[in-house]
């Protein structure tokens, strides 16, 4: 018996596989998760995306425009400016170009350990009313970063055989 076509046989013939649904929920995922991970990056960086490097000058002649913002300065540890407990809401000091320029610093955590006046410091901070309110300091240790150039040959001789001393100790050639 020859086979008869039906209509069902040939709509199903000229219709073909029914059309894929686009799932839009994978795609929304990973684009969001790659905004947030742009974002984490611009804004956590190395030296703080945002963040710019001022000197204390820049900051005085800037105190208005500045007010507000996150910024880093460098300066000394001003001699007889340190006041306050260390670690607490209420400890302070400023920082020194030695150039008749000061800037107010607060800061709320443990000190490192190089701290005391005199030392070189870089802060970043949010500057508020004036005074820098810090999150980050770094002290420079003078004998780490001494300037071997400016030191006599027999003072030369000796920082040499101190630091290569302190290689051997450590094992590192």
């Amino acid at each position: 018996m020859p086979h008869v076509t039906t209509p069902q046989d040939s709509i199903g013939l000229e219709q073909g596989p029914p059309p894929r649904k686009v799932a839009w929920a994978p795609i929304a995922v990973v684009a969001a998760g790659l905004a947030i991970g742009l974002y984490v990056v611009a804004t956590s960086t190395s030296g703080g995306a945002g963040m710019y490097s001022f000197t204390l000058q820049q900051v005085a002649d800037q105190r208005a425009e500045l007010e507000g913002r996150e910024i880093k300065v460098t300066g000394k540890v001003a001699a007889g400016s340190v006041r306050g407990e260390p670690a607490s809401k209420d400890f302070r000091f400023d920082l020194d170009d030695g150039r008749g320029h000061q800037l107010p610093i607060a800061y709320s955590r443990l000190l490192p350990d190089p701290f005391q006046e005199g030392r070189d410091a870089i802060v970043q901070g949010r500057l508020e009313g004036g005074v820098l309110m810090a999150t980050n300091l770094t002290v420079k240790c003078p004998s780490r970063y001494a300037d071997v150039s400016s030191l006599s040959e027999a003072d030369t001789a000796k920082y040499y055989a101190t630091e290569y001393q302190k290689h051997k100790a450590a094992g590192q050639p």
